[in-house]
């Protein structure tokens, strides 16, 4: 699976943002963040689901259709490392839903369990921020909200009073478990919308029943209106282990917390909603059970994932010239007649060349050729375009412009200065110098400043002059018309 450059730029960024949040909230291990490739400069993040340990993800149906390039980051923040791509499984319109099967996907699946919520119970949306708030480096979206679940009828809804924002992502039980999904509508954003969908649990058994998967989990009834009233793991762990030692299920990290325990928290439910809950009792669960803390506003900028970023943009340009470089590089066009090496000529003569080591390798030993780069193409009033100049293979560096620059376009619409390309006959690249109409390359923006490489054929626009740039051989080293 192929990157453009942009898109690995893009990604990249917006993983290294979503780990440098990560201190202050945790999300479960089997909420993911998915990847939608919009365009060559754009990417569309949602939260996927797992459903079972082999790589089955839940997706909103309108999230991506046939055709579209998803990824799903597993472990890391290095889309090339850490990126899976994903395909379309099976498809649920009425529900709203879709499943992606991801290859190599290492991550366990969402708890689900039969037992419907009650009337009051709490549910927290646990999800990724929308793609402005990850890139301004906002922590993960962890919004608890009642459950409304009128007399008569089983369908819950989410209560007036307790709004959830527009975005999509898992809502978790008290005890962790996948109670519903969150379904946002249109652009996801932290704002309440009328038009979010919730699917609760009889949709989500639908989905598992259909692709042959049972629910996992263990039930979990509502939160009591006094959290005190539960114990909390603290208070369970001293007493079970001095009167029952053999009880191993309790991780060392809990029990480590369990010391300074011996006077009650009176810490009120509504901070800390997951804190008192005790562990699950079964299951390879108990690591996933540690408490949500509350989210602490970060106090500054973190620096650090944006050098990491820009070291993958380096790493990433570095890629890209090399492919290019190996399998869609610029071909040296061939030689003509009158320089090619006569067939009869003396082998002996060849052969002392090479013994007195005046023949290199064709890298450092071949001389730099004369060429001419020439723009061919049309005006955007139908007149021809066509600016030719005498160029070296080995180094090529001609302005493009409407005043005295090496490459003359007689536009209103070319600014003075607009473009500059560099490079050799291997690997040609174009800049924009800050023009006022713009440059693109097969209708991609050229942003100011950027290095664009080009490939033979590729359409250039400058203003309103479109044209194709070629390199042909010029006998005798002149320039020709």
């Amino acid at each position: 699976m192929r990157f453009p450059l942009l898109r690995l730029l893009l990604a990249a960024i917006a993983a290294a943002a979503l780990n440098a949040t990560a201190a202050g909230a945790e999300l479960p291990s089997w909420a993911v963040p998915v990847l939608r490739l919009v365009s060559a400069t754009h990417a569309e993040p949602t939260t996927g689901v797992v459903l079972s340990a082999d790589g089955l993800v839940l997706v909103p149906h309108d999230f991506a259709r046939i055709g579209d390039e998803i990824v799903v980051l597993d472990g890391g923040t290095d889309i090339i490392r850490n990126g899976r791509p994903a395909r379309f499984e099976r498809s649920f319109p009425e529900l709203g839903l879709k499943v992606l099967a991801v290859d190599g996907l290492n991550r366990r699946a969402a708890p689900i369990t039969d037992s419907p919520l009650a009337d009051g119970s709490v549910v927290t949306l646990t999800a990724f921020p929308p793609a402005e708030d990850i890139a301004e480096g906002a922590p993960p979206v962890i919004v608890p909200a009642t459950v409304s679940v009128p007399a008569g009828n089983a369908a819950p809804s989410i209560s007036p009073g307790s709004a959830l924002p527009n975005v999509t992502g898992p809502l978790l039980d008290a005890c962790g478990n996948l109670a519903g999904f969150s379904i946002a509508e249109g652009v996801q954003e932290m704002a309440p919308s009328p038009a979010t969908q919730y699917r609760w649990q009889p949709a989500l058994l639908a989905v598992l029943a259909e692709l042959g998967l049972a629910p996992t989990g263990a039930p979990c009834g509502a939160l009591p209106a006094n959290a005190e009233q539960i114990p909390t793991q603290a208070e369970q762990v001293p007493a079970a282990a001095a009167a029952e030692p053999e009880q191993p299920e309790v991780p060392a990290v809990i029990a480590t917390e369990a010391a300074p325990a011996e006077t009650p928290a009176e810490t009120s439910p509504d901070e800390l909603p997951f804190a008192e809950l005790p562990p699950l009792e079964s299951g390879p669960y108990v690591v996933d059970r540690t408490p949500i803390l509350p989210v602490v506003p970060p106090s500054g900028p973190s620096w650090w994932w944006l050098v990491g970023a820009l070291l993958l943009f380096i790493a990433g340009l570095g890629l890209r010239r090399l492919r290019r470089l190996r399998q869609r590089g610029w071909r040296r066009p061939p030689a003509p007649p009158d320089a090619a090496v006569d067939a009869g000529a003396d082998s002996a003569t060849a052969d002392a060349g090479r013994d007195a080591g005046k023949a290199a390798p064709p890298e450092f030993a071949e001389p730099a050729q004369a060429f001419r780069l020439v723009l061919r193409g049309q005006y955007a009033d139908g007149r021809e375009l066509l600016a030719a100049v005498a160029v070296s293979d080995k180094a090529i560096n001609v302005e493009i412009g409407r005043g005295a620059t090496d490459l003359v376009i007689d536009s209103p619409a070319v600014s003075r200065r607009h473009a500059r390309l560099n490079g050799t006959a291997q690997a040609l690249t174009l800049i924009d110098l800050g023009s006022s109409n713009g440059t693109s390359i097969n209708g991609v923006p050229c942003m100011e400043h950027e290095i664009m490489y080009l490939e033979p054929g590729d359409t250039v626009l400058l203003g309103d002059a479109r044209f194709t740039v070629t390199l042909e051989f010029a006998a005798g080293g002149q320039r020709q018309p």
